[in-house]
C-alpha cells in the first residue's frame, strides 16, 4: 500500500521537530547575545539549514542542526570556549554543540559585517563575511537590494543542474530565514 502525505501533515511534522529544539534555541540566544536576541530568526535558520535533522549530512559536507563545514566547526570550536563546555572536540551533530556554535558563530558574523542587522550576518553564514562585505563596498551602502545587485559567486555544476551561488543560494538564504521563522513567533 502506497501512502502519501498532505503537504500540510508534513508541515506540521517538520515544526513539531524542530519545536524540539526550540527551548534550547531559545535559552542559548538569551544567555549569548541577550534577552532581546532573536531566537525565531535561529530556530528558522536550523530549519533551512537541515530541516531540523540533527543527523543530516549535506552534499557538500556541511553537517548537524547547523550543517557545520569541518573547518569552519574546528574554528569556532577554538575561538568559542563556550563549546568546550559542551564537547572538547567539534561536535555538530550534537543538538547543544550544534545550536550553541549557530548561535555564537551568527552573533560573531553579526558583529564583522560591515553592515548592521541579521540579513547580512546571514549572508555570511553562508557565504562568507569577507565576500559580502566586498559586496557591500561595491554597493557603497547598506541597501539590501543594492549589495543583492553585486553578489558575485561561482556557479556549482552538479549532475542535475548548475547552482547560481548568487541568485540560487546566497541571496535567498536570509529572506528563507526571516519567512520560515515566522511561524515559530507564536510558540
Amino acid at each position: 500500500m502506497l501512502l502519501s502525505f498532505s503537504p500540510s501533515l508534513w508541515a506540521s511534522d517538520l515544526i513539531n521537530r524542530c519545536l524540539k529544539y526550540y527551548p534550547q534555541v531559545i535559552r542559548e540566544a538569551h544567555y549569548q547575545i541577550g534577552l532581546d536576541a532573536p531566537a525565531h530568526y535561529f530556530i528558522g535558520q536550523i530549519e533551512q539549514e537541515s530541516r531540523c535533522d540533527q543527523s543530516v549530512t549535506a552534499f557538500d559536507g556541511g553537517m548537524g542542526l547547523g550543517q557545520f563545514m569541518p573547518g569552519t566547526a574546528e574554528w569556532i570550536q577554538q575561538k568559542e570556549a563556550a563549546l568546550r563546555d559542551i564537547s572538547m572536540a567539534p561536535n555538530p551533530y550534537d543538538p547543544a554543540w550544534s545550536i550553541r556554535a549557530l548561535i555564537l558563530y551568527d552573533n560573531w558574523l553579526y558583529k564583522q559585517a560591515d553592515c548592521p542587522g541579521w540579513y547580512f550576518a546571514f549572508r555570511s553564514y553562508n557565504g562568507g563575511v569577507g565576500l559580502l562585505n566586498r559586496e557591500i563596498k561595491k554597493a557603497g551602502c547598506c541597501e539590501w537590494a543594492a549589495v543583492e545587485k553585486c553578489c558575485s559567486r561561482k556557479i556549482l555544476h552538479l549532475k542535475k543542474r548548475d547552482l547560481d551561488m548568487c541568485k540560487d543560494v546566497n541571496v535567498p538564504y536570509p529572506h528563507l530565514i526571516f519567512t520560515k521563522s515566522k511561524k515559530y513567533l507564536k510558540f
